[in-house]
């Protein structure tokens, strides 16, 4: 049985992301349910967390044309990274279409939030311009020149707090249910873009271990 601060918590998350939509303008679900409590969560560890962060920049590169695959794959073997690279992430890089590097490409997003996660950019824009990559400072992005990834991945992060972290996973949670409405009602979404919001919502429910899936089989309920 929850007890009345677990409670109190439940309400007072979803009722700050319902006044945060509210002051967007877009439209609410007041019968979604809460998310999560901290209780409930846990968190992904910074070092896997920054292990998937660098696999993640490896195999955006390739959707971007700027590292063949075959060269990514040797230097994912030879940062011992091979073994962390999912299913579905060989197969784009055993046959990197030009679909799938549409698809990949998207990652982008993926990518700043896990970052975000670490510290190493300041917040989670308004998701209704893709975030630029290359607005991260070098020092703090796992593939950069002749930088060795590990080094990256074993460095003692700090994490963002585990109430900032569910915080964005409801806002999330609300705005993507908000897209999936309207493209249900075939209403165009102009406030914000639902392919950003889907992939926050992706890598945030893997942060929150939402149903304890693996990267490649994340859901994204709404």
């Amino acid at each position: 049985m929850l007890n009345i601060s677990t409670k109190k918590e439940e309400f007072s998350r979803k009722e700050k992301s319902e006044e945060i939509l509210k002051k967007e303008d877009i439209k609410i679900n007041f019968n979604l349910p809460h998310i999560e409590t901290e209780e409930e969560t846990t968190i992904r560890t910074a070092e896997e967390i920054a292990r998937r962060v660098t696999v993640l920049a490896v195999t955006n590169l390739i959707a971007f044309d700027s590292m063949e695959p075959e060269e990514a794959i040797d230097y994912l073997k030879d940062c011992n990274l091979w073994d962390y690279v999912t299913p579905g992430e060989k197969d784009f890089l055993n046959d990197p279409t030009e679909y799938k590097k549409f698809q990949e490409s998207w990652k982008c997003e993926c990518i700043w939030v896990l970052l975000w996660a670490l510290k190493k950019v300041d917040s989670l824009p308004f998701p209704n311009e893709l975030c630029d990559l290359n607005d991260i400072p070098t020092e703090n992005y796992p593939v950069a020149g002749d930088v060795d990834p590990n080094d990256f991945i074993h460095a003692p992060h700090e994490l963002r707090s585990k109430s900032d972290i569910l915080d964005a996973a409801d806002l999330y949670y609300r705005y993507d249910w908000a897209c999936v409405d309207a493209r249900i009602n075939s209403i165009e979404m102009t406030t914000i873009d639902p392919g950003i919001v889907y992939e926050r919502h992706y890598a945030l429910n893997w942060l929150i271990t939402y149903m304890d899936q693996d990267w490649d089989d994340v859901s994204c309920d709404t």
